[in-house]
């Protein structure tokens, strides 16, 4: 079998016992892998309804085909389950070296079923698998889960090849706003997902492995990863823009639209652009490169803070901590931002889900709607010192601010002012204003995962016109551009790639490659058709779970309040007229929901499994 290693690890924590089961070639064909493989494995083995912190649901890691083979940016690991925080499917991406080497180890997947009794760590060294006692693990950082863990091996050289994907502090606890970590990274999307690896005492994943993925057409392979490497070496976005700085070369061009949110997404308009651009992000932290598993671009920056207050080693600030962690709770501050980067991955807090949070209770707060005794502590846009407390805090489920970690939905509610929930499902919203981005606003309140662009990066046209040029205003057009980005980022999660690639290569770039690795005939279209199919049993997993037509929606602040100043000023996000037209490129009926006949063009009628798909 080509690119996949055909092999699935089934651990049931609650018996303390694993097998080795072979996945059908069928599968893999009309899944892919990756996310794909993992959707359907969800869908078929757990009843969307059920409690998320419940024993039966379950924690599903899938590399995909192209993973660990030397495809360019074939690193991807995707984490599948049903989130604590939406109550939706949930899908993360795993960066860095995890994804491959779960391949190198033999397996293109694990599924995690149960609870154990203790905390526990299941080490995985190719055939060599271990459900380890952790006690001595739990309550420790991520960064110390893992080097702790590496120097407990004999083999210290084996330490340095073994990774891990680990759970903080926030996991521990169930806080509904944690995420899993690998190799001192946040999972980029999949809020909520920290605490369903934390109600089953699962500490960490660690893997080594000594095989290799076999690819169908060795010399056509290296060949074609050869031409793409010079492309995306020849396109300034991705040779320079995302080398350099990484995602944080966005802020300026997001502030030039008018699409950075300020003080919970109130407005665009800040003072101090200087103090948060890439040229303030160098002068603040010394910034060394570090790619993912065969990725030439090298996106993701390291760095250290040393300030009185924090000093800590980890991920310099990227465009979503800048904008979820700084601007949207009116910090301008690198500094600040950038211990609270850190702070989130050693403690396992989903930066967006997090910040989110925090920036709800810094409306409550200046509305008047909650006080400083009833959170003992003080949160004001613009409170730098209290962040970095309040990330600590609600990891621990310390003190009242422990409220914090339930998530920016739930602490709206509380305070009865549910307006000011500035998210979609339950998920606060990735920091992209939707009325400066039209289309970024109807992708946030039609995706399946929550509003985060990692679902679908409409930006790369609306923001960049690297493809074409794209007017961000305009609603025209952009329900095809949605459903075109949604399904090529289904497929490229189920690949195991990443998707920063698209600033400078089209999709049908990594046809070829996919070709020569899985040795098929597969044309762009018949890629998007499974991607397709990825997208809609996700929309039925959400809708058996209680979700319906009302949840395709953003808050009433970006529907009825124009934005007040800025590059967009006056604009309001045009969900309404959109929508229809979503609905009909997806073939879906009026409520969103998809017909049976829609269902068997995609080749998914079968996959209810007994479900009622109300």
């Amino acid at each position: 079998m080509y690119g996949h290693t055909g092999r699935c690890l089934r651990v049931n924590l609650s018996r303390n016992d694993y097998q080795i089961e072979t996945l059908p070639q069928e599968l893999m064909e009309q899944y892919l892998g990756g996310r794909g493989l993992g959707v359907k494995v969800l869908f078929d083995e757990i009843d969307p309804r059920l409690d998320p912190l419940s024993e039966d649901n379950k924690l599903i890691f899938a590399s995909g085909p192209l993973v660990g083979t030397g495809a360019v940016t074939g690193a991807s690991c995707n984490v599948v389950t049903k989130s604590a925080l939406s109550q939706t499917i949930a899908s993360a991406k795993l960066r860095g070296h995890f994804g491959a080497e779960l391949k190198f180890a033999g397996f293109d997947m694990i599924i995690v079923e149960g609870k154990a009794e203790r905390p526990v760590i299941l080490s995985i060294a190719d055939d060599k698998i271990a459900i380890q006692p952790s006690l001595e693990y739990w309550g420790r950082t991520t960064s110390e889960t893992e080097a702790m863990f590496r120097a407990a091996l004999a083999d210290k050289w084996a330490g340095r090849e073994t990774y891990l994907v680990s759970i903080g502090p926030a996991g521990e606890n169930l806080a509904a706003v944690a995420n899993v970590v690998t190799d001192g990274f946040l999972a980029v999307g999949g809020a909520g997902i920290g605490a369903v690896m934390g109600s089953k005492n699962l500490k960490a994943i660690a893997v080594k492995g000594n095989r290799s993925v076999l690819v169908a057409d060795t010399s056509r392979f290296v060949q074609v990863i050869t031409t793409i490497i010079n492309k995306l070496n020849s396109a300034p976005l991705t040779s320079q823009s995302m080398s350099v700085w990484g995602s944080a070369f966005l802020v300026r061009l997001c502030y030039e639209k008018g699409a950075v949110p300020f003080k919970n997404f109130q407005t665009t308009s800040f003072e101090g652009l200087r103090h948060v651009g890439t040229e303030a992000l160098a002068s603040a932290f010394p910034l060394r490169s570090r790619g993912c598993f065969s990725c030439p671009i090298a996106c993701i920056k390291k760095s250290d803070v040393q300030d009185s207050r924090f000093k800590g080693k980890g991920m310099a600030p990227t465009y979503l901590a800048i904008g979820a962690l700084g601007l949207n709770c009116g910090i301008t501050d690198l500094t600040t931002v950038g211990m609270a980067n850190i702070i989130c991955a050693e403690m396992g807090l989903d930066p967006i889900a997090a910040g989110g949070a925090v920036a709800t209770v810094m409306e409550l707060a200046e509305k008047g709607l909650v006080s400083k005794e009833a959170l003992k502590i003080d949160m004001r846009f613009g409170e730098t010192d209290h962040l970095v407390t309040a990330l600590t805090l609600m990891a621990t489920k310390k003190g009242h601010v422990r409220r914090i970690g339930r998530g920016a939905k739930a602490l709206a509610e509380e305070f009865g002012a549910p307006e000011l929930f500035m998210g979609v499902k339950g998920i606060s919203m990735a920091p992209f204003d939707p009325r400066a981005l039209q289309g970024m606003g109807l992708h946030f309140a039609t995706s399946n995962c929550g509003p985060h662009h990692l679902y679908a990066y409409t930006f790369i046209d609306e923001l960049l016109n690297v493809h074409e040029p794209v007017d961000p205003a305009t609603t025209e057009g952009k329900p095809a551009l949605v459903k075109t980005y949604q399904d090529t980022t289904a497929v490229t999660d189920s690949l195991g790639l990443c998707n920063w690639p698209l600033m400078g290569l089209k999709f049908k770039n990594f046809v070829p490659m996919v070709n020569s690795c899985l040795g098929t005939r597969l044309a762009a279209d018949d890629l998007l058709l499974i991607g397709e199919r990825i997208w809609n049993l996700e929309r039925l997993f959400n809708q058996t779970a209680g979700l319906g037509v009302s949840d395709d929606i953003l808050p009433g602040r970006f529907i009825d309040e124009p934005l007040p100043a800025g590059p967009a000023q006056g604009q309001v996000a045009g969900i309404k007229e959109m929508l229809p037209e979503y609905y009909r490129l997806r073939g879906w009926d009026e409520s969103g929901t998809p017909p049976r006949d829609r269902l068997q063009a995609l080749g998914i009628e079968d996959s209810t499994n007994g479900q009622d798909q109300d």
